[in-house]
Formats: structure tokens, sequence, C-alpha cells
């Protein structure tokens, strides 16, 4: 059975995590313009002051509630009260004999207060930076940052070079600020939680929680599965066991390698290769490689090692291979077995002999299953 594969790249979580936005700078270029330092300061500064802000906002609705004066609506987009707002609960602190509640009316005006000194500041600093795009529901950091780079007459590749210089967010929250900088070659850009009721920070490690969340329960799941086939068909346990181990071995070199060099090319190709050995099936159980049972499917034998799988198919660019019968010295090919036997004819892949018997193509119809797998293909006369 198969078991769900995650891969998932957070581009730039690590700089989200420290300043609380993503910040893109260019790499060896043209030098940094001291406007570009500027912004990345100031909208830095602009996202303490908004997460400060909604904050107080979130804590002046709990009071607003605990007083008993839920009814009261602070303005969707300041977060402050009105002054006919203010001036009612003011009464109410000199009416109220109740002195908890009267704690309670008063931190709201606090609160208040406090906001309406954040909003001030937050607009003194607005002003001073280039008017942010206000992300709304399924847009796009990179779409958002093309968009910008067109308008400022960036012809679309360039405009791609420069992205794949900063950090892009993968995904964005409703209500997100992205501010853009572009001058003498030098891109910038910025995200900030501005209206959002989430911090891009936040959003990230909530994305990455469901990524590992998904993957634990398809693991779980599988092993559940598993067990389920184990119990039912004990004649099966063995061959199960076999291939378990080799996902557990391929799992284990795929992280190997992942975190020696993600860019190695090398081993790149040997984990989108199927490796294989095309022979003889009587040599090949001669020899040890399989082993042909009399009423079941080939299955592996004890010369099954590494060395003897010396052919290997690119999955990335090619999904099928020819057997010659030359190749296998007979004179004609009538059948071709796969092992292991858990791959399935014309449901992982399909065989078409020629009509002079002398060449077989073997398709692969499910490349992801045979990645970095080892796979005997025995020819019969």
């Amino acid at each position: 059975m198969n078991l769900t594969r995650f891969v998932k790249s957070l581009v730039g979580a690590a700089a989200i995590a420290l300043l609380m936005f993503s910040v893109g700078c260019a790499k060896k270029g043209p030098e940094e313009p001291k406007e570009f330092k500027d912004i990345s300061q100031k909208v830095g500064e602009m996202d303490k002051l908004s997460q400060k802000a909604n904050a107080a906002g979130q804590e002046q609705s709990r009071k607003l509630k605990e007083a008993g004066v839920a009814d009261v609506k602070p303005n969707a987009e300041t977060m402050q009260l009105t002054d006919e707002q203010k001036k009612a609960l003011e009464e109410r602190i000199k009416a109220e004999k109740n002195s908890t509640f009267q704690a309670l009316l008063q931190e709201v005006l606090d609160k208040d207060k406090e906001i309406k000194d954040l909003n001030e500041k937050m607009t003194k600093l607005k002003a001073q930076l280039p008017k942010p795009d206000m992300a709304r529901e399924n847009d796009n950091h990179y779409t958002m940052a093309v968009r910008f780079l067109k308008k400022k007459g960036v012809n679309e590749n360039e405009a791609k070079r420069l992205i794949s210089r900063v950090n892009i967010m993968e995904k964005l929250a409703t209500g997100f600020e992205v501010y853009h900088f572009y001058s003498n070659g030098v891109y910038g850009t910025w995200v900030s939680q501005g209206k959002a009721k989430i911090t891009p920070n936040d959003l990230v490690r909530e994305e990455r929680e469901k990524v590992e969340g998904e993957r634990d329960t398809a693991v779980a799941q599988g092993e559940k599965l598993q067990d389920e086939v184990n119990d039912l068909l004990s004649q099966k346990a063995q061959i199960t066991s076999e291939i378990e181990g080799m996902r557990t071995e391929k799992a284990k070199l795929i992280e190997d390698m992942n975190a020696l060099s993600a860019t190695n090319e090398g081993q790149k190709s040997k984990l989108n290769s199927l490796h294989y050995v095309i022979g003889d099936r009587k040599q090949l159980e001669k020899s040890g490689v399989i082993i042909v049972p009399v009423f079941a499917k080939d299955r592996a034998g004890k010369a099954w090692k590494d060395d003897v799988f010396n052919k290997s198919l690119d999955l990335r660019s090619a999904d099928s291979l020819v057997i010659k019968a030359t190749e296998v010295g007979l004179a004609k090919i009538g059948k071709v077995n796969v092992v292991p036997g858990s791959y399935v004819k014309d449901e992982h892949y399909s065989v078409v002999i020629s009509e002079d018997k002398q060449t077989a193509t073997i398709k692969l119809l499910t490349k992801d299953r045979f990645k970095n797998d080892k796979v005997v293909f025995a020819v019969v006369d």
C-alpha cells in the first residue's frame, strides 16, 4: 500500500520568526539604497504597532463584555470608540455603584486611549511609507510582486529574476499589508500583519503544523492498514515486510540526502530513478537473484543486492524502457515477469511485446511508486 509523501518548503520562515514580517533582501547585486533600509525598519515598527493595536482591541472587547456593555461596538477600522460612546461610558462610570464594573469601564477607556495613541503613531509611519497592497482572500504574494514590478516598467523576465532573490510568503492571510520597494535594480518586499487576525509568523507556523499533522495521520493510517493486511493475509506478511523495509530505507536515504545537500544532482537522480536488472529468468533464478516458487509470484532471492541493479532509469524524464531478446541471450521474448510481485501489471506498469517477439516495451504507469526502487525484469522465451 502507498504512504502519502509530504514535501513542502516554507521559504523565509526564519526571517519571519525573528522579525515578525517577511523581508526581501537582494543578494549580490546593486547596492541597497538608503530608502530600502529605512522602509525595512519602518515596516518592522509598523508591524509591531499593528500587533499591539490588535491585541489592545481584543482586550477592549473582552472588558466590554465583562462590564456588561457588549452592545458597544468600536469602529471596525480603527478599533476606537466614538465620542458618543466614550461620553456614555464616562457617565456610566459616575453612576455605577459597583466598583468592579467601574474599574472595568475605566479599563475600557484606558484601552481606547492606548489604541488611539497607537493609531496616531501608525498614521505617522504610514505617511512615510509607500502605500501597501492589502491582501484579499486568495491573494498571492508572488503575483502581487510581479504586478508591482510591471507597473514600474520592469519586464516579466526581469521581474521574475528580481523576485527570485527575495523571500516570498507562500500564503497570505486576508488583511496582511504587503509593501514593495524598487529602485536602481533593487527590489524588496515586506509583509506586516495589518488588519489580519494572525501574524505572518503564526501563519507560517500553522501551515507547518498542518503539514506535519497530515503527515503523521497518513503514517498512522498506513501502519493500521499494514496491520490489517498482515492479519488477513499471513501468506503475504513476508512480502509486505520486505516492501515496508525498502520504503523505510528509501525514506531514510531521502532524509539523509536532503540533510547533506538539497542541491546534490547526483543524489536527486538516484532518488528519482528506477534501479533495475534485466535477464533470463532461469539465469536469474540460478544466480540467486530471484526465487521462482511453484504456486506464487517470483520474489527476491539471497543474491538480491545493490550491485546487481546496474541499470537506472531517470523517472523525471522517462517513463518506459525497451528490452531486447538479444540483450538477455534469448531468441525471442515470450513473457516478462516483474519482481517484486507487489507491482501489478496494467495497474503499476504495462508490457507490450513486438510482433516479431524481439523486443518488449515496459511502460511505468505509476512512476512515483518506482522511484528509488529496485526491480528485476525476468524474461521468458
